[in-house]
């Protein structure tokens, strides 16, 4: 059988990214996935349009959206950042943007470039491909490991590569049971970036409504802002998915529609707006600042009939709908499975991997990369530049 200098098994941004840092290098390299088809996450990503990354932090300020996590990163970032990956994109032929939030997608807007460009680079640096190649077990010899398994073969290789994603999407089938054999410790993992199912019925009338820059905050937190959208089914958008892996069932999640007022600020708003408007109802002279599906909803929780005029409304219930503004309470029933979570959290802890290479501390030959370590980030394209960051540093780490 020949013998490869990497064998990567997972065929995700990871997977691809290590793919092509080996292959730059010269090495002999072969890339297992399991599906019929590469880069099945990064077709997901940026709805369609694939968020690669995130540009304009310091490596400081990007790893702070990793949490606790995030030191980890700090020195694979000083190999291959936000603006190293940027280059690599496009120094190789796939025009980028930078959108004035700072995320970077393909000029074309669409992801499927993204994993063209990846498909004609690793042809072109003779990385061969193995598709719907399921890995049935690693072999282990002399405290290393020797080879793969697979259904009508097995791959022998000088270093192996886990870079199977996480538990999302169904993503990683064998890859923790491989770790654990490497003894390696997989920490609790839980959907990350998941759209969360509220007790409150009334969300189904609100399907599809997104608010920009409001406050949300879980249980006493400080809230955050951010963007909300509402599901048939409850809450979802970047700050919920942000929100997610911290929500127990029987939470309590916040939105204050003026986080930017305090409640003083906002009584006094609405008494000068009433006043401006006395003879108007009081749904349309709030229609400019809420939108009328959801305002129709707060009204009735105020006390206020759609066709209350301005001037009609009692002090008592202008308080009451101030409440309501800054602190629409939602009870959580639960936060939507992994197969709704965008990423896991958890995986192989990062105690046991060496963050210089992304090399187990147990098994010399042994390498991983992606979301199949206890790493995750915030939406904003931080998961995938983690992903393209540990696969370039891994497969650039290889002897």
């Amino acid at each position: 059988m020949p013998k490869y200098d990497l064998c990567i098994i997972g065929g995700g941004p990871a997977g691809l990214m290590a793919g092509l840092s080996a292959g730059l290098k010269g090495k002999k390299v072969i890339l297992v996935e399991r599906k019929k088809e590469l880069g099945f996450k990064i077709l997901l990503t940026g709805g369609g349009r694939c968020n690669l990354t995130q540009m304009g932090l310091t490596k400081k300020e990007f790893v702070l959206n990793f949490g606790k996590q995030g030191d980890f990163l700090l020195s694979a970032l000083s190999k291959f950042g936000p603006k190293e990956t940027f280059d690599f994109f496009t120094e190789k032929g796939l025009p980028l943007k930078i959108e004035n939030n700072g995320r970077v997608y393909p000029k074309s807007e669409k992801a499927k470039d993204v994993l063209g460009f990846f498909k004609k680079e690793l042809k072109r640096n003779k990385v061969k491909v193995l598709l719907n190649a399921e890995v049935l077990n690693l072999i282990f010899k002399d405290g290393k490991i020797e080879k793969i398994v697979l259904k009508n073969k097995e791959i022998f290789a000088n270093n192996f590569l886990l870079a199977v994603g996480g538990k999302s999407y169904f993503s990683n089938q064998n890859g923790y049971d491989f770790a654990k054999r490497a003894g390696h410790t997989i920490e609790k993992l839980r959907p990350a970036l998941a759209p969360i199912e509220t007790k409150e019925k009334w969300v189904r009338a609100l399907k599809g409504l997104s608010l920009e820059k409001v406050g949300v905050s879980l249980n006493d937190r400080k809230p955050l802002i951010g963007d909300v959208l509402f599901t048939h089914f409850g809450l979802s958008g970047p700050s919920i998915l942000n929100l997610s892996e911290d929500v127990e069932s029987k939470d309590k999640i916040y939105i204050d529609l003026f986080p930017l007022k305090t409640v003083f600020e906002l009584e006094g708003f609405l008494l000068d707006l009433f006043n401006q408007n006395l003879k108007k109802t009081v749904l349309n002279t709030l229609s400019d600042f809420v939108p009328l599906r959801l305002l129709s909803v707060l009204l009735n929780y105020s006390g206020i009939e759609k066709t209350d005029i301005c001037r009609n409304v009692s002090k008592e219930k202008r308080k009451k709908l101030v409440k309501v503004l800054k602190n629409i309470e939602f009870n959580v029933l639960s936060v939507l499975g992994f197969e709704k979570a965008m990423v896991t959290k958890g995986g192989v802890s990062l105690k046991e991997i060496d963050s210089k290479k992304m090399r187990s501390k147990f098994i010399e030959n042994l390498y991983f990369a992606g979301e199949i370590m206890d790493l995750n980030g915030k939406t904003g394209g931080f998961n995938l530049q983690m992903c393209f960051t540990t696969g370039f540093v891994a497969g650039e780490s290889i002897l």
